[in-house]
Parts: C-alpha cells; sequence; structure tokens
C-alpha cells in the first residue's frame, strides 16, 4: 500500500514540495511513504527540485540522521551509475 501510494503522488505531482504535502495528507504510512516518494522524486528530471535548504539544514543528525542518510545516497549512487 506505501510503495503504491508514493508511485501515484510521484506521477501526479510535478515538484518535490507538492509530492512532500500530498505524502502528508497521506493518512496511511506518512513516513513510509514520503521515503519513498521523495526518493523516487529526487531522481526523476521530470519533477522540479524545490525542497527548502532549510529541511536539510535542520535535519537531526542522530546515528540515522543526515550523516547516515548522505552515505546511504552516497552508496546508491554508486550502485546504479
Amino acid at each position: 500500500m506505501s510503495v503504491r501510494a508514493a508511485v501515484t503522488f510521484v506521477v501526479v505531482n510535478a515538484s518535490m514540495s507538492d509530492l512532500l504535502r500530498h505524502c502528508i495528507a497521506y493518512s496511511g504510512d506518512v513516513d513510509t511513504v514520503a521515503a519513498i516518494a521523495l526518493a523516487a522524486g529526487s531522481c526523476s528530471p521530470e519533477i522540479t527540485q524545490d525542497l527548502s535548504e532549510n529541511l536539510l539544514l535542520t535535519l537531526e543528525n542522530d546515528a540515522y540522521g543526515g550523516d547516515y542518510l548522505c552515505e546511504l545516497d552516497r552508496q546508491l549512487l554508486r550502485a546504479f551509475r
């Protein structure tokens, strides 16, 4: 259900900010849907990358915070290039 919702939101939104708004408004597993949808949307040249830089700057940096996510991102990019 979460993947289906995420894919639907990616298909119907043209910007990351709209995509995030739709994920937040989702009444199910919001964080999972947003994680999947925003990851997919961030790789799409068809989706405007307009999320506020403040979202990244204020991200928590605990064990699974910002640094952890950046490292995952680097690993994924290396794996699929």
